[in-house]
């Protein structure tokens, strides 16, 4: 892009407290309009809904020379109520925040910080800053404007045009507000602000157990919830699709219990979602089609991985105390998602020897390319395992011979058992 290039489109986006949306939005969009019909060019300013949290998304979509106007907009309503809000400290009151995918934040810093420094010079912004740490689930990073309204414009303009330069060549997932932050990372943002936990309320997924996704199968007539429901895919409604997969194991935390995160997702987003019956799984992947605007497409999206984000990391904590080995296992959750595991309660430290036999079709999804399988399972269960060499085995069967305690060897026996049913 020609960096004199005023008449460029930009998009770009804000974080800002949940407190100052109303105000940015007005009774009845009247403010956003108002912001909007100020442009001398066509503008899009959006502030999508998001689970209960202390910060909301701004959205906007405008030429590079009507930025003075839609910062002054809003930081018109923005610096009032951080002032009004006992719960931001002083020094955060004349600030802007923008989102920067972590790929491009090095252009924006340039060698030791130089490009960083010219952007604060140019400005004249009393501070301009990177934060280091990524926002929880993303690769967004925050970089922190503060000065006057006309000052934090220099500062946005510039930045953009950077950023425009450099377009990013692979598709980074977005922070989505509301997706239990880690207010310990110095990850700026108002979550660090919120005083009582109530206020970092994140989407609930429901876990365990396993599911007949034919319920949730629009292809079916199975008398339960639609997880597909269309309500408008007009011409005018949407703009363009976009293809996922997922693994399988993952398809009914998307959706939750009775389609209540699915239909979060579209309510949230303003997309369409559309998950693929159960006839189309391949490999054990499933599609979810999005359709939409680029940016309600994008907060779906961000939405779907923050949601398989959230159930890792409620396997990460879950599994913790289930053994004696490492903590986490990628191998384990996909198991536990179709059967469920159910430990025991023998703590004994007694070392015990047991054979078992699987199928010789399963050896392959058993011990993995160059082992890795089989190693996550050593380790994971702290259990010693030999699989039968080849010139050993007789018939259609091999055995694994394993040995540790009790609680390992049920452990290890349940992974081995179902690993081919996911791998």
């Amino acid at each position: 892009m020609n960096m004199s290039d005023e008449n460029t489109t930009v998009s770009f986006r804000l974080l800002i407290p949940s407190k100052a949306a109303g105000s940015i939005i007005g009774k009845k969009a009247e403010t956003i309009q108002e912001i909007i019909s100020s442009c001398a060019y066509k503008a899009y300013l959006k502030v999508p809904e998001s689970p209960p949290s202390p910060e909301r998304l701004v959205l906007i979509t405008c030429q590079m020379s009507d930025i003075p106007t839609v910062i002054a907009g809003i930081c018109r309503k923005l610096f009032k109520c951080l002032r009004e809000d006992n719960t931001i400290p002083q020094e955060h009151w004349d600030e802007v925040l923008m989102l920067v995918s972590s790929n491009l934040v090095g252009f924006l810093v340039g060698p030791k910080g130089d490009t960083l420094k010219d952007i604060r010079m140019q400005s004249s912004c009393q501070r301009f800053k990177v934060y280091k740490d990524k926002l929880p689930h993303s690769e967004d990073r925050v970089v922190e404007m503060k000065g006057s309204e006309d000052e934090i414009s220099k500062a946005l303009l510039l930045s953009l045009k950077i950023i425009a330069e450099h377009p990013s060549r692979h598709e980074c997932i977005s922070y989505m507000p509301g997706t239990a932050p880690d207010i310990d990372l110095d990850c700026g943002g108002y979550a660090r602000f919120a005083v009582t936990s109530a206020l970092l309320n994140p989407i609930q997924f429901t876990s365990g157990g396993t599911m007949d996704y034919g319920s949730y199968d629009h292809h079916r007539n199975t008398g339960g919830y639609d997880a597909n429901r269309i309500r408008d895919r007009s011409p005018m409604r949407t703009s363009g699709s976009k293809d996922i997969y997922i693994d399988d194991c993952y398809t009914r935390h998307i959706i939750g219990a009775g389609g209540t995160q699915i239909d979060n997702i579209r309510r949230v987003s303003g997309a369409e979602v559309e998950v693929a019956g159960n006839d189309t799984v391949r490999n054990k992947e499933r599609k979810i089609t999005i359709y939409g605007r680029p940016e309600e497409i994008q907060i779906a999206l961000t939405m779907i991985n923050n949601a398989i984000a959230e159930k890792i990391k409620s396997d990460r904590e879950s599994l913790k105390d289930y053994g004696y080995g490492v903590p986490y296992s990628g191998i384990f959750t996909k198991i536990n998602a179709v059967e469920a595991f159910t430990d025991i309660n023998d703590m004994s430290e007694a070392q015990v020897e047991q054979q078992i036999y699987i199928p010789n079709t399963e050896t392959k999804s058993v011990i993995g390319p160059k082992g890795s399988h089989i190693n996550e399972i050593r380790q994971f269960t702290a259990c010693n395992i030999k699989v039968q060499a080849d010139g050993e085995v007789e018939g259609d069967m091999r055995m694994v011979t394993l040995k540790g305690t009790q609680r390992q060897l049920h452990k290890a026996v349940y992974m081995i058992r179902n690993i081919a049913r996911v791998l």
